[in-house]
């Protein structure tokens, strides 16, 4: 089963929470966040080893990202 690429939009407690559960999946990979406070995503980014910190636009417009979480 192909692992399914996923960009979290909002660095929130309730990112935090879902990425805690998802770090347990064999089939998810989160490969980008965003938030309207850049500071919040590049600490997010940080703390889960996410490979990419991107705007809104280009989150949702990125051809490698497969879904987008708004949390």
């Amino acid at each position: 089963m192909n692992k399914q690429r996923i960009g979290i939009d909002g660095c929130n407690i309730t990112a935090e929470i879902y990425l805690e559960i998802v770090q347990h999946t064999n089939n998810i990979d989160i490969v980008a966040c965003a938030d309207e406070v850049l500071s919040n995503a590049i600490k997010m980014k940080d703390k889960y080893n996410i490979p990419k910190v991107m705007t809104r636009s280009k989150l949702y417009k990125d051809n490698e990202i497969d879904y987008v979480i708004k949390l």
